[in-house]
């Protein structure tokens, strides 16, 4: 049995899509890491293949790196990939409960960081209340549209009874041409 782990499992594992696995993959295929293809070359990850992923995931989302950067960063062979890895603990200062800790902050802070979420939330409101009114007047012309639609589609089907009546009218009098000139009359 092998320690290896497909596309899909490593995906699963550090929650990409398959195809930001490739891409990432690729990268660090670029910058000299072979990893382990498969009798129908498909990769299959080691631990140490998704401890790489993951710490160019890390350094990715948590410290705004590119993606190229992490590659390179993550191949380099001065760099602690444990430490990239390692959670950062938040320094607590008491604990008032099993379940609440208690850190640090500055009371400016948060009055500047509530005063923020307030202006937030307003925003938000705003900007909810201009989509609903928006969604309103498409809705409305769409209607409009609709009933337009419906007024062609009514014309185009009298239009098509009046064609095809005077078509059978021409017949009509194609046949009574041909029997005047035969006949006479």
């Amino acid at each position: 049995m092998s320690d290896r782990l497909t596309a899909k499992q490593t995906a699963e594992l550090l929650g990409f899509t398959t195809t930001n696995l490739k891409h990432y993959a690729s990268l660090l295929e670029g910058q000299g890491l072979s990893i382990y293809r498969n009798t129908r070359n498909h990769r299959e990850y080691s631990q140490q293949d998704v401890k790489l992923l993951h710490a160019m995931q890390t350094l990715n989302r948590d410290k705004s790196m590119l993606l190229e950067d992490a590659a390179s960063l993550v191949m380099s062979s001065d760099t602690d990939i444990d430490s990239i890895l390692a959670p950062k603990m938040t320094p607590v200062i008491a604990t008032i409960d099993s379940n609440m800790s208690v850190v640090p902050h500055d009371n400016v802070d948060s009055e500047r960081l509530l005063s923020l979420v307030s202006s937030l939330q307003s925003e938000i409101q705003a900007r909810d209340a201009l989509h609903t009114e928006f969604m309103a007047a498409i809705n409305e012309q769409l209607e409009e549209q609709q009933a337009i639609n419906e007024r062609l589609l009514a014309q185009n089907e009298q239009l098509l009874a009046k064609f095809e009546e005077l078509e059978r009218k021409q017949e009509s009098d194609n046949r009574k041409s041909l029997w005047s000139r035969l006949f006479g009359k």
